[in-house]
């Protein structure tokens, strides 16, 4: 039977720092890290004296780290039917049609009413002999619920006509899921794309990547939150109602400076949260350095961005 031996357990007299510590790499509010080294001596009998030191590996990067906001107004219409949405929907209604119950002439035409006359002398007579000889007629209330009831409305008595009577031959008439904003493209209107979700995009001065999700550094003791907050009143004014979904980000995208743009950080770490509007105007402020924004659906974004931050941001939007 082969002996094994087993080290004694670390104490503290083993464990010495190996140079001073490492300049901290990243932060956010009052939190900082660090690195350090050390080394851990066993018995000469096992293993030689060893010292191990992390400061020997290549120094780690300093990024800025920043908090970007995902801000979307919620679709306010339901999305357009498909064709087959709409072939489904319509044999629903005309079943429902078929299998519904009596019109109840009762209640709009009260029996001995004039109203009532007027109402059976433009109703068609069914007696049921206009169908095949094996179809056993089912005649209710002078209907054959065989087939869809078709309901004739008397003529408008403009002259006698009540406003609860003038209910009965109001039509409803939707209004247009187009609205004028699609019609003039306007892409600084929340009122476009009724039937989408419309996300902020805002534009800034330079030449590339110009398009992009609304950012700002993080300030010493502020958190993500805090910083979108502040973003959000910086860069788009106060008249907006707002709502947070969540203190967790939805995305991460990381890019690198030109050394000759950034002497300070080698690149930067944003951490996007998302947000809702609810009403209000989003009004770019002075001395926020955007030129323009658009409310734009995700199929549009595509095409404002470019494919390295498109594919950081394309799975925390939504597609309808």
């Amino acid at each position: 039977m082969a002996l094994r031996h087993v080290p004694r357990p670390l104490r503290s007299q083993d464990i010495r720092l190996v140079g001073p510590l490492a300049r901290p790499t990243c932060r956010q509010g009052h939190r900082s890290m660090g690195t350090a080294t050390a080394t851990a001596e066993t018995e000469s009998s096992v293993l030689p004296s060893t010292a191990v030191s992390v400061g020997d590996s290549p120094a780690s990067v300093a990024f800025k780290i920043m908090s970007g906001l995902i801000l979307c107004r919620q679709p306010i219409v339901t999305p357009e039917l498909t064709p087959f949405e709409r072939a489904y929907y319509n044999y629903q209604s005309e079943l429902q049609k078929r299998l519904m119950w009596t019109f109840p002439r009762w209640f709009y035409y009260p029996e001995g009413t004039l109203a009532e006359r007027q109402f059976s002398a433009v109703q068609p007579v069914v007696d049921g002999k206009d169908r095949a000889e094996f179809e056993k007629p089912d005649i209710v209330f002078n209907r054959d619920r065989r087939s869809k009831q078709e309901v004739v409305l008397p003529e408008r008595d403009v002259e006698r006509e009540t406003e609860e009577s003038a209910k009965i031959y109001a039509k409803i008439e939707p209004r247009s899921r187009i609205t004028e904003a699609d019609t003039k493209d306007d892409f600084r209107s929340l009122e476009r794309k009724l039937d989408r979700t419309l996300y902020l995009l805002v534009k800034k001065d330079r030449r590339e990547n110009a398009w992009k999700f609304p950012a700002a550094e993080v300030l010493d003791g502020e958190t993500l939150t805090g910083t979108a907050a502040r973003l959000l009143l910086e860069t788009g004014g106060p008249n907006m109602n707002t709502w947070l979904v969540s203190n967790t980000p939805a995305a991460y995208h990381r890019y690198d400076y030109k050394p000759e743009d950034n002497e300070k950080y080698e690149g930067a770490k944003i951490f996007y949260l998302k947000s809702r509007i609810f009403a209000g105007t989003f009004i770019p402020q002075k001395g926020s350095g955007i030129v323009d924004y658009a409310w734009l659906t995700k199929d549009e974004i595509q095409h404002y961005v470019h494919r390295g931050y498109w594919a950081s941001m394309a799975n925390a939007l939504s597609r309808q």
